[in-house]
């Protein structure tokens, strides 16, 4: 199967922050892969973007936990931003969350079709972050 520009550039992008995510702690791309569960051939199509990554959040989130930063959500935002970039999909973090609430689909149906301008949404991300439990 054949990729398009735009998603063969997002299977490369994200088997780059791989690596470096690999390189950073120290593992060898065999022991990340055995470690994630994966066939260390596999692993490097990964890396070098030839496949893109899994579309299942256990799998996705093995794969983290191999390279360190299953614990930071900065890091984790970004890992699955890349992969759905790279799938043409939602990350799958949101999709849980998505999933989860009723309210989240209408929620975000509505802003969609009020067609915000970027700084509108970021106001409303303010809002949201500002807002204590």
């Amino acid at each position: 199967m054949s990729k398009n520009g735009h998603q063969e550039n997002a299977s490369a992008a994200f088997g780059t922050y791989l690596k470096s995510l690999r390189k950073a702690s120290g593992k060898a791309a065999r022991i990340v892969a055995l470690e994630a569960g994966m066939q260390p051939s596999n692993y490097s199509r990964l890396e070098y973007g030839v496949i893109n990554p899994p579309q299942i959040k256990a799998k996705l989130d093995r794969l983290a936990r191999a390279v360190g930063i299953i614990d930071n959500e900065a890091e984790m935002a970004r890992f699955y931003d890349l992969a759905a970039m790279a799938n043409q999909s939602i990350p799958l973090d949101l999709a849980d969350i998505i999933s989860k609430d009723d309210a989240v689909p209408l929620m975000l149906r509505t802003l969609g079709n009020k067609r915000l301008t970027k700084q509108e949404v970021e106001e409303i991300v303010r809002l949201v972050r500002g807002k204590s439990d």
